[in-house]
Parts: C-alpha cells; structure tokens; sequence
C-alpha cells in the first residue's frame, strides 16, 4: 500500500519504483551527518527527536542564528541524490523507505486492517508524498484556535505569516496560467529567496483537464476563488512542492539539511530514541540505542533548553508513553513508571478518508494518453499549444475542496444528528473524562463545521481522465495510537476505529452521490454516454453503504492529533507554545498537535506548525 496517487493510474503521473542499494554512493553537500553515537557531544541545547519533515524544519531555524546547539536523531537513514534523480522527484515506491507498520483490523472495514505508511528516511514523509501543496480554509484554522481555548494564536490570521514564511511561491508560466485559468493571490505566499522549500507549478498539463474543469465549475454552489492559499475553497489550482529549476522533488532534506553547513547543527542516523529522560517532570534529554548491530546498551544525550519531539502522529505518542507520560492505566498495564498522567496521549487519532470512484465516456476507439493506454473517451480537450515540458508534472495540481452544504441538500439533517449524539456513544468504553470533554468540543465545532460551505468536507481530484479520488476531509470517528504493553519496543498499536461513528459513512455516501451527479447529469458529459464502472449505477442504498466498507481506505497518510493542542482539561496534550502539559523543557513540534484535520494535505501545515515555534 503506497499513498493513494500511487495506487491510480493518472495520465499525468507515472509511478517511478525505486530500488535503494548500498552499492550507490550518497551524495549529500554539505550536511553534517553524524552515523556514530561515539561522534556525538554529550550534550546540546537542543535534541529533536525525528528528521522529517517539521524536526528538520525547526533544527534548521533553531540553528541559524548561530546561537544554539541542535542534534537531530533519527530512526531512518539518508536516500541518496542518484535516487532522487533517478525517480525525477516523484512518487517512491520502495518499502525499505516506509516503516512497516499494519493497523489493527478495522469492524467497519469488515476487519480489514491497513498499512500505516510513513516515511522512513531524512526529510520523513515529506520525501515520500504525493507533493500536493495546499492549506485548507480559514474557518478550519479558527477551528484550532477554538479548540485551543482563549487568546490562542492559531487561528487563520495567526499561522498566515508562517505559511508564507514556509515555502517560496513560483508563479506559472503565463501561456499555461492563460491556458488553464490558473490564478493566484501573491499576498498569500512567500518569496523569501532564502526559503528552499518551492511551490511551484509544472511548465505543461493535459488539456483533457480543461473540460473536466468546465463540467465541475457548472456544478450548483462551486465557487471559484483566486487560488486556495488565501483562505476559501472550492475549484482552484494549486502548485506542488517541487523544485523551479530541475523539478525534482522539494522537501524537508533538501529545504532544511542540504546545503547548510553549521558545526551547531547535527544529524545523527540509524538511531531509535527509546525515550526521554527526566529529572522529576524536567525534561532533560534522550535516551537511545543503535538501530544496527548486536549491541542495544542504551546511550543518552542530555538537552540543555528543551527536547523536541518531531517524530510523527504515530510515533511521538509512542515515546512519550514509552517515557512514563500517557494515560495512567496504559502505562501501569505496561509496568511504565508514571512521570506525568496525561490521558490525551495517543488519543484523538484522526486521517482522511478516500476511495475510488471510476467511470467511463465511451469511445469507439483507444487512444493513447503519454504512456498509458486509455479505452474510455473524455469530452474532446481544447487544441492548446503549450511550450512546456510534460515531464515537470509530478501529479494533479487542481481539485474541486467543497463544503457539506455543497455536497448535499441534507447536510442540515447531518449536522443536526451529529449534534445530538451522546458524546462517548461512539468513543472506546474507557474513554477518559478529559478525553471526552474534549471529544464534546470537537463534536459542537465539527457540527458547525458540517453546516459552513467553507469547511472543505470533500476533495475531488479533477484529472483528464473519468473517475476520481473522492475523500471525506473531516472524519468524526476517533481512533488510538498507543504502545504495545506485552513489547513497548515493538511498533505501536494503531487503531483508526474507522466508520466507528456512522456519520461518516454517511458523509461518503454523500461524496459518491455528488460524483455521480456531476458524471451522470452534467450537460458536458451527456453526449458520452456516461457510465458507472466502480460501484455501478446499480449499488445504492445498503449496497452502497457494504461496498464502501469493501473498498473504504482509512487513511490518505495524513495522521494527527495524537498529542493535541488544548487544554488539558479537554484531552490535550500541550500548550499554545506546544509544550507539554506539566512538564518542563519538552516540546512536541508535529502533526500529532493538530487538535482536528485540516482540510488538506497535512505537508503544509506540519511545515508551518514547525515555522510558528521554531
């Protein structure tokens, strides 16, 4: 299972598979790689813990001034620039840079289980996405600021800046913007030309988008705003995390670790941080083991400010309860000496949700879009000369982000339902009070967020081919994240508990049957004969419903929440500044604060969260 561009074949993106082998020789600039625990300082000021995506992001601004002393641990290893270049950039399909993790089996899913995928190499799961660059809207950021409690500075005017301060904006090529009605707000992005993290658009796109484009921006209540970074949704382009010059991939390592050359800034590989150590509730640094080799006698590292904790949805709970801090019940089950009771930890999981929806537009003959052949026919694509190199497209760079109310008449029915529900119907049976406290928050919120057009609830891929992706960007069923008590060095339990609360079976019925009505009913397709190929006119009802828990996928590979940004009272985890509740000089700077879902991709927003503390 690979994240879901992979697993669909898309005229306008090839999978490239990849083999990693030790006989290539990695080829970085200028980093400051450490592979020997011998070779490190027994102390710094900093230690993060996790070279991905937000860990290099905030090692790199910790470390700029020149003032503070970092070192970076991290599980995984270094992928190379021949395998950067070989792949030009795209998707990775290599299992030796993902971890290997399964989930456990899901009731809903008809107790299918589910790999856990996340990238195992420096630059995390940055080095391994689908490299969509987006943000969600203003009314979910609010939403983290709601959930944060009051004075929080989370919400939409206050991640902005960051966002621009994350990544340098290349505007498109002016035959293809002209071309394709591709917009943008300048006020909404970033130039800084010391910023090496890009968002750039590719130089060609497939015409076949064009009508494609035209039928959806027809469809009742679909907004077209000037771009999706300035807070609104509905149908817009949106550029990707890829480099303006050689359009290789953009991404933590090559952002936040090549090219910089700092004797305050260190990288330690192949490492497994094991857990933190702490002088009563102080935090004062790590303890770990090699990943390699017999020898596993724990060494440790202290942190004269702060440990930072950027190891990911999955893993920093792991840690963390692995560290004595967690729910108090877990870790006595586990024999863990308790050193702060937080029930929040490892709660709260949440990912999006997709499936696919094929269709077909008769054709009489095949054709041949790049290298794939295609048997279903399309609306014919407008006669475009375009100047630029197909090979700079990395993957869709348009989508349809649409609220409830546009998806479906019964939206107010939904939310209203949703509202009602008993809070802990749908939660384990052991739910703690805090845990559902802030359960009960998210539940008030989220039902506002059912009833508001700009709370992206549906993400339409809109491709030159028939069929898409249709994912549910905000889910209301709540999973876990916890050690494993019989073996806490082993991977953690991961539970997504998806469709536990029927609303969000519901709210997929919901996506298909707007699909269905912008293929089957729209004018521009109607001279094609559309068809349903996947599921078929024919599956409604509870058919529907069995079908989607066949097919169902619980995760586009965007986990947070698992160490939540709210009060503790509410199941939080840490602070407005991201620090842990009641404990001293112990950070947590990833996806797991994210106190609910964006309605996007997760990349951005991890860059940004790593941008507002670092």
């Amino acid at each position: 299972m690979y994240p879901f561009f992979a697993q669909f074949v898309f005229p306008i993106a090839l999978i490239a598979v990849l083999t990693l082998t030790s006989a290539k020789p990695v080829a970085f600039r200028h980093a400051n790689v450490l592979s020997r625990a011998g070779d490190i300082k027994e102390a710094y000021d900093y230690v993060v813990v996790g070279a991905g995506t937000s860990g290099l992001t905030v090692a790199d601004r910790l470390t700029e001034d020149g003032k503070h002393t970092v070192l970076v641990i991290e599980y995984c290893h270094l992928i190379s620039d021949e395998v950067i270049e070989a792949g030009g950039g795209r998707f990775f399909a290599d299992p030796g840079i993902y971890y290997n993790i399964t989930s456990t089996p899901q009731p809903e899913l008809n107790n299918r289980t589910q790999g856990v995928i996340l990238g195992c190499c420096v630059g995390g799961s940055s080095a391994v996405n689908g490299m969509v660059f987006v943000r969600g809207t203003k009314t979910e950021y609010d939403g983290w600021a709601e959930l944060g409690g009051p004075d929080s500075t989370w919400d939409w005017d206050g991640v902005l800046p960051y966002f621009r301060k994350a990544s340098h904006f290349t505007h498109p090529e002016e035959t293809l913007a002209e071309a394709f009605n591709i917009t943008w707000n300048p006020d909404s992005w970033g130039q800084d030309p010391d910023t090496h993290l890009y968002a750039t658009f590719p130089t060609f796109q497939n015409t076949a988008i064009i009508p494609m484009y035209e039928a959806m921006k027809k469809m009742p209540g679909i907004e077209i705003p000037i771009d999706g970074a300035s807070g609104d949704n509905g149908l817009f382009w949106h550029p990707a995390s890829i480099d303006p010059e050689k359009f290789w991939r953009s991404y933590a390592r090559t952002a936040h670790y090549d090219n910089i050359s700092r004797e305050n800034f260190e990288v330690l590989t192949r490492h497994k941080v094991r857990r933190v150590l702490f002088d009563g509730t102080t935090a004062t640094g790590v303890e770990f083991v090699p990943r390699d080799g017999d020898d596993t006698t724990p060494l440790s590292v202290k942190a004269n400010k702060e440990v930072i904790l950027s190891a990911g949805a999955i893993h920093t709970p792991q840690i963390l309860q692995k560290s004595g801090i967690g729910p108090k019940s877990l870790l006595e089950q586990a024999d863990i000496p308790v050193v702060v009771d937080i029930p929040g930890v490892g709660q709260n999981f949440q990912d999006h949700l997709y499936l696919y929806v094929g269709y077909e537009l008769p054709s009489p003959e095949p054709r041949r879009l790049t290298s794939i052949l295609v048997t279903n026919g399309t609306p014919p694509a407008p006669n475009v000369t375009l100047p630029g190199d197909p090979s700079t497209i990395t993957g869709p760079n348009i989508g349809a982000w649409i609220g409830l109310p546009v998806v479906t008449e019964n939206y107010e029915d939904i939310a209203s339902r949703y509202a009602a529900q008993d809070p802990a119907a749908y939660l384990p049976a052991d739910t703690h009070p805090s845990v559902l406290a802030g359960y009960e928050a998210f539940q008030s919120l989220h039902a506002d967020f059912l009833r508001s057009k700009n709370v992206n609830m549906l993400w339409i891929v809109v491709g030159g081919l028939n069929g898409a992706v249709v994912m549910n960007m905000h889910i209301v069923s709540h999973g876990t994240v916890n050690i494993n008590t019989t073996d806490i060095e082993a991977e953690p339990v991961v539970d997504y508990r998806a469709l536990s609360n029927p609303i969000d079976l519901e709210l997929m019925v919901e996506n298909i049957l707007f699909y269905r009505r912008y293929m089957m009913e729209s004018e521009d397709f109607k001279p094609y004969g559309p068809n349903e190929t996947s599921p078929g006119l024919e599956v409604e009802g509870e058919a529907l419903e069995e079908w989607i828990r066949e097919t169902l996928i619980p995760t586009n590979y965007h986990p947070v929440g698992t160490a939540g940004k709210k009060p503790l009272e509410m199941g939080g985890v840490v602070d407005e500044e991201l620090l842990l509740h009641g404990v001293e000089r112990l950070r947590v700077v990833d996806a797991s604060v994210m106190p609910l879902l964006p309605g996007a991709n997760t990349q951005q927003p991890c860059y940004m969260i790593a941008e507002k503390v670092g």
